[in-house]
């Protein structure tokens, strides 16, 4: 099936090429028609013609610069709390600073911010197996993973909110021993209201509005062995004044470097001498902390998670760099 919707992809690629082809010969026809009947009209059509070409080329020369490593997942935040086109600049900054999502033209509380961060969190999830399903894993020896047949099977490649208030150590008291942890897991997908994600164009992803106070995720990659768990007190959205006085305490390193395997590979940084805040990131932060019931992989306390990430004024997470803790100490 994966392999006939590939032929299929390449096929409408080939047929495209050709068209544009087809019209370009065209184009240059009519041009040579006009430049034999009219020399000083074909001038002024190629030099319209070489404008467009100078604006197309510049868009696409700033397309690739923002798509590509190591800024990439930096440009898609900012892309999400964009200047309108009627602020100024010094206004946009200004306002960003104070907080304001422009987005949704509101200042949001950290109540508000973590609801929004919870949904930015399950889309992160999202795109970790979306890499699943496009065979875009790398093993140890930095060679992709035929993978998407194991996202076909037995729930693999998704993850559920269960609405049931369980903390990181309720729920790994829950689950038990080794031997039976995936039973007390499949019990509690089966529960009443539990919302299942595949895919960030799900309906029930894009218009639910995540509004529980308490509820724990569940999420599967491509195997049992690979459930990852996180509490209803998985997760806590910091102001920087927080922030930093936690990676004073705390050992925190930011994770930025290219990684051979597992998802987010790619080398990812935040342009240098760029001031975040006035962007509208780095006023907040979101903690996020679970745990692997397989191999009963300690959590750490929630005042000090294992990952912290960058928040924009809407609650979107950027999702490369990040800073994680070294020790539990």
């Amino acid at each position: 099936m994966f392999e006939l919707m590939l032929a299929w992809i390449l096929i409408g690629i080939i047929l495209i090429i050709l068209i544009l082809l087809y019209c370009l010969v065209k184009i240059i026809g009519k041009v040579q028609i006009i430049a034999k009947n009219n020399p000083k009209k074909t001038k002024y059509i190629v030099i319209v013609l070489s404008m467009i070409l100078i604006i197309a080329g510049g868009f696409k020369i700033k397309k690739l610069y923002y798509e590509r490593p190591p800024y990439r997942f930096w440009y898609e935040l900012l892309e999400k709390n964009s200047k309108p086109f009627y602020i100024s600049q010094n206004k946009f900054e200004e306002k960003n600073r104070e907080g304001y999502c422009w987005r949704d033209r509101t200042y949001y509380t950290k109540k508000e911010l973590w609801h929004k961060a919870m949904k930015s969190l399950i889309g992160k999830i999202i795109y970790e197996n979306k890499l699943y399903w496009e065979n875009k894993m790398k093993n140890m020896d930095g060679q992709f993973l035929l993978t998407y047949r194991q996202c076909t099977s037995s729930d693999n490649c998704r993850v559920w909110q269960v609405p049931v208030d369980l903390t990181n150590q309720k729920l790994n008291n829950y689950i038990g021993v080794q031997d039976n942890y995936l039973d007390n897991i499949n019990e509690l997908i089966k529960l009443p209201k539990v919302q299942t994600f595949i895919y960030d164009s799900d309906k029930n992803y894009i218009n639910y509005n995540f509004g529980l106070e308490k509820f724990i995720l569940i999420h599967r990659k491509t195997s049992k062995d690979s459930i990852k768990l996180y509490g209803s007190d998985c997760c806590t959205v910091y102001n920087k004044s927080e922030w930093q006085l936690m990676k004073k305490r705390k050992n925190y390193v930011l994770a930025y470097k290219e990684s051979i395997f597992d998802t987010f590979v790619e080398e990812s940084r935040i342009p240098p001498d760029e001031d975040i805040n006035s962007l509208g990131v780095g006023n907040y932060y979101f903690g996020i902390d679970g745990f692997l019931p397989k191999t009963k992989t300690n959590y750490y306390p929630i005042n000090y998670p294992y990952e912290v990430f960058y928040l924009n004024n809407c609650g979107d997470i950027l999702y490369k760099p990040y800073f994680y803790r070294t020790n539990k100490i």
